[in-house]
């Protein structure tokens, strides 16, 4: 018996398709027993209105001198998602581990950071999920900064042979490719074709919003298995007679994204609710009969994901440094409306007025994730007008429409210009967990769910005759073409200092202290992360960039920030000499006794001879010049008045 997709419009076709994941043949409980003269399988109950003819395109049994090889459409597909994730991020490539975003290093260097340290720990035997060398003595949380710790242990031999920089570049090209890959995969296992599903595929894994999260945010692109979560939760939603391991796989794959990115599982959770909600509302008698069904299946799954990932999950919410909120402003966060239909300079296809009109939407350019572009817009309504009655283009398209509608955040923003109108988002930004999420993000999922959409509907055009599925497949690639993303711009990283990589293990060792790095470390002055990485993790350092809880308990971008530490921020800033006073002398002397240090080491930095004159002034002594950096060894007779 053919595998088939439940149709909610009473249609069920019988076609060639790969075989269903997880090894199931009727995942969704139907039983497709009667079968009609056309080979269409349908129940008994159920009354056809549609027969769909045989696929045309891109067959996974396609006739010719492909008939040997039926896995040959899914091979050139992957291979293009692979070339396409290739070029784009090869700036990043050449060589690999000695390349960094040109926009947003920062961030770039941080993620780096998280994952050398997942497999230091380990090899160290400490535990992963907290750090002491960033902010000592008080440490990091790494449950609250995106820590990535699987892909930091799978990776592990890329970090090890090209670094830190080496893995996020290793992992922001798998994520574009292997999004794409699994959305594809997805929507092949629903009996979609292999180009309707190709495209949509490319459409996830390569939008807009994946492109501007690319600029240095691996957690927020390695999203491989939202689509599988999305499938999951859709099979036992529609299941007559969800099998248990259904659940448990949901539960279990929800708990491994959970080391992956929390961030995107929460907000895969969203966009399932929407789904729940699109379904109840437009099968409500349906949804009555099998809501015991789904709430037992939601019930195993709630259950195997505690399995998963009760103890990273618990200790993020009961372990050291809670904090509360989110370091970012989350309110000015929201996507622009005008971003939809007006491209930034990351696409191919920007013209000047419209880049210029995008630098006034807020956030940086990594959350500009909004644009769909007219084209795109005009075909979904047209998709969804014409293809209303099929509820797999029908109920995708307009939780598509609800998400882009979160994405807008709190209030309505056009061209950078707050319009004094409230969104829904205003009415969940002060739930629990809500009040952390950046709406922009949701974008992703706008891009996804349009993707999968538009699969079902051009899917079905090409069951037509020859002029409808040319008509589809051109509006299609018309829509498609000013989405197409320019490559990622790439830089050389920062020279690292040779007393880092030959000096470092020997003149910084200080057991149970730390070493005072300058320019210190922060959000603008990342480097010395860099240079703690290339001295293998063997020093532990005040400061640092990373997400901790401030004074008042929230959440705060470098935690609570020392006097010394802004201090030494403005010096660097502004390049302005400070006069010592006899407050500032104290507060310094009592930072250096809290932190435990033993050495300050000034490398490479913006105002280089300033920040080396109010050391100098502050400690008493003048440095000694070891392998590119000014050292001092000896703070015992740093002069406390």
């Amino acid at each position: 018996m053919t595998p088939c997709r439940p149709s909610l419009t009473g249609v069920r076709r019988s076609v060639s398709q790969p075989a269903l994941p997880f090894g199931l043949a009727h995942p969704w409980g139907v039983t497709c027993s009667d079968r009609t003269s056309d080979g269409v399988t349908t129940n008994s109950n159920e009354t056809v209105s549609q027969i769909s003819s045989a696929r045309r395109t891109l067959s996974t049994e396609p006739s010719g001198p492909w008939s040997t090889n039926p896995r040959w459409p899914t091979a050139i597909v992957l291979s293009c998602y692979v070339a396409l994730a290739l070029f784009l991020t090869w700036s990043w490539w050449s060589p690999l581990g000695m390349r960094i975003t040109a926009i947003n290093g920062a961030d770039m260097t941080l993620f780096s950071w998280l994952l050398n340290w997942t497999p230091h720990a380990l090899l160290n035997g400490q535990f992963p999920l907290f750090s002491d060398k960033l902010n000592a003595p008080t440490g990091i949380n790494l449950m609250w900064n995106n820590g990535m710790a699987l892909p930091g242990l799978l990776f592990a031999p890329v970090t090890l042979l090209f670094g830190g920089l080496g893995t996020v570049t290793v992992l922001t090209t798998l994520g574009l490719a292997g999004s794409a890959a699994t959305a594809y995969w997805c929507l092949r296992s629903l009996s979609v074709g292999a180009l309707p599903a190709a495209l949509g595929g490319g459409l996830f894994g390569f939008s807009p919003a994946m492109m501007a999260q690319a600029l240095g945010h691996p957690n927020l692109v390695f999203n491989m298995l939202v689509p599988v979560l999305l499938l999951l939760a859709v099979r036992i939603l529609l299941s007559e007679n969800p099998q248990l391991k259904l659940a448990v796989l949901l539960g279990v794959i929800a708990g491994v994204q959970v080391l992956v990115g929390e961030e995107v599982l929460f907000d895969t959770g969203v966009v399932v609710a929407l789904l729940t909600l699109m379904l109840v509302l437009s099968y409500p008698r349906l949804a009555l009969s099998r809501a015991h069904l789904v709430a037992g299946g939601a019930f195993v799954a709630l259950g195997a994901f505690a399995l998963v990932a009760g103890v990273p999950v618990g200790y993020q919410l009961l372990g050291p440094l809670q904090q509360k909120g989110s370091p970012f402003p989350t309110s000015d966060f929201g996507a622009d409306l005008a971003g939809y239909v007006v491209p930034t300079e990351r696409l191919v296809f920007a013209w000047h007025s419209a880049v210029e009109q995008s630098k006034n939407f807020p956030g940086r350019l990594e959350e500009h994730t909004a644009y769909l572009g007219w084209p795109l817009i005009v075909l979904c309504m047209l998709a969804l007008v014409l293809r209303w009655r099929n509820a797999w283009v029908r109920i995708p398209m307009l939780v598509a429409l609800a998400v882009a509608v979160l994405a807008l955040g709190e209030q309505l923003t056009i061209f950078g210009q707050k319009q004094g109108v409230e969104l829904p988002w205003k009415l969940l930004s002060e739930l629990p967990g809500f009040e952390q999420v950046i709406t922009t993000r949701f974008a992703l999922f706008t891009a996804g769910l349009i993707g999968a959409a538009l699969a079902f509907a051009l899917d079905d055009a090409f069951d037509q005759q020859a002029s409808v599925r040319g008509a589809g497949l051109a509006a299609v690639t018309i829509a498609f073409v000013p989405l197409l993303p320019l490559p990622l711009p790439g830089r050389d990283v920062p020279t690292v200092p040779a007393f880092f990589t030959h000096r470092a293990t020997q003149d910084l060792a200080c057991p149970g202290g730390s070493a005072l790095m300058l320019p210190f470390p922060r959000g603008i002055s990342p480097d010395a992360m860099l240079w703690q990485q290339a001295a293998g993790m063997t020093f532990a350092m005040p400061g640092g960039y990373f997400i901790g809880p401030g004074a008042n308990g929230r959440a705060n971008l470098g935690g609570q920030l020392s006097k010394t530490g802004a201090l030494f921020i403005g010096v660097m800033t502004d390049g302005r000499l400070r006069q010592v006073t006899p407050a500032m002398r104290r507060d310094f002397v009592a930072d250096l006794h809290r932190w435990k240090a033993c050495t300050v080491v000034l490398g490479p930095a913006r105002n280089f001879d300033v920040l080396r004159k109010q050391a100098a002034t502050l400690i008493g002594t003048e440095p000694e010049q070891v392998g590119g950096v000014l050292l001092w060894r000896d703070l015992s007779s740093v002069p406390v008045t």
